[in-house]
């Protein structure tokens, strides 16, 4: 699998809104639960799109060209102005922002407001990729937390697609959401919680709908944040020009998984030799790593965003060991644990002290035997 970087004169609308109040640095209760750490954020308070942040949306897709300069940023939200505008075939013109960075778990939110009159879809949604296709060969999950079609704006599609290499895909847990207002008429909150086994979704704070999908799904890689409005329906011209906007977009940590083959920085190293393996990590479309070479490591090391006390789990893929030798360091301490490799699937390592930052590790040491590396994870002691 590809590994993603980790990089983290246009009509303004008049319906603004104050920008919130700062968000707290430790760990919060999100209508998820508590103990989730923010780990990025975007308050658009700035009066120009932060360019470290964010690609633009330049695809061309149903009835409009999305442009860059259709984005705008004041007032303490960002705007898509959506408009009649001939852009080769397309007679009309929207816009949106995709995080450079991209994220696993979690819990996302957001604050926005969709278009008056009919014809454009507005989404709050995550796939990889980075504006320029909706159509990224890369992409696996893709999940859905809000489309709104503006011809219905008391009616919210929620759900997960799960992509294959071919193209095709598996629409998990689709749902016609009815919250009892227009999203068109003021602001509201949209949410999603995402783990290993499922995405539950929020509006304004109350659980709408929950897609669970089995581990043969491939819904489990690394994903950006869009924002965007783009052209599908029949346009109400007289509308027009009409605006999307966001308020601000939230990113909160909870578990923290370190895998092989994460995007960059994200913790994963290793130490003598190794070779990629065709035998599947946790995820269908994971890749996993061996070694035959003794005294070869494989370290996993993440970046706690609070310091706590945490399971350590390890995705085993299986091989002839029988005895792999692990060391996980907590709080300036060693300990050593024997894990057998002849089963596979996830193992429970120990429940430890952990402080917050990179300073804690796990670390597989190759001996004897076909050392297996794929995944590690580290999850709140409830």
């Amino acid at each position: 699998m590809p590994r993603y970087a980790l990089v983290p004169a246009v009509l303004v609308a008049a319906a603004l809104v104050t920008a919130p109040a700062a968000v707290a640095a430790g760990p919060v209760t999100t209508p998820a639960g508590s103990g989730y750490t923010l780990v990025f954020s975007d308050e658009f308070n700035d009066s120009t799109v932060d360019s470290a942040k964010w690609n633009y949306r330049t695809d061309q897709k149903v009835k409009s060209a999305q442009l860059p300069a259709n984005v705008t940023e004041g007032g303490g939200v960002l705007t898509l102005n959506l408009r009649k505008e001939q852009v080769g075939s397309y007679a009309y013109t929207a816009g949106g922002v995709v995080s450079k960075q991209s994220f696993r778990y979690g819990y996302y939110e957001t604050r926005a407001k969709t278009p008056v009159g009919s014809g454009w879809h507005t989404s709050f949604w995550a796939m990889a990729g980075d504006g320029s296709t909706t159509f990224n060969p890369d992409r696996r999950t893709e999940i859905d937390q809000s489309e709104i079609n503006s011809s219905a704006p008391g009616s919210i599609s929620q759900g997960v697609n799960a992509w294959r290499p071919d193209g095709t895909k598996t629409d998990v847990g689709r749902k016609w959401t009815n919250p009892g207002f227009d999203t068109s008429a003021g602001w509201h909150t949209y949410g999603f919680d995402w783990n290993e086994s499922r995405v539950a979704f929020y509006v304004d704070g109350v659980l709408t709908n929950t897609a669970t999908y089995p581990p043969s799904l491939d819904t489990h890689d690394y994903v950006n944040i869009w924002l965007t409005s783009i052209a599908y329906e029949t346009v109400d011209e007289s509308k027009l020009p009409a605006t999307a906007q966001f308020d601000y977009v939230r990113y909160y940590q909870r578990e923290y998984y370190v895998d092989n083959d994460t995007p960059a920085d994200y913790g994963y190293s290793e130490t003598g030799t190794w070779l990629d393996s065709s035998l599947a990590g946790f995820t269908v479309g994971n890749s996993s790593r061996y070694s035959q070479t003794p005294g070869s490591t494989a370290t996993w090391r993440p970046n706690l965003r609070a310091g706590g006390t945490y399971d350590v789990w390890i995705y085993r893929v299986p091989s002839t060991d029988s005895a792999a030798r692990l060391t996980v360091v907590h709080n300036g301490q060693t300990s050593t644990v024997t894990a057998d490799y002849t089963t596979g699937g996830w193992l429970k390592l120990g429940t430890w002290d952990f402080p917050a930052g990179t300073s804690s590790a796990v670390t597989l040491t190759a001996g004897a035997a076909t050392a297996r590396a794929d995944a590690v994870k580290f999850l709140p002691a409830d």
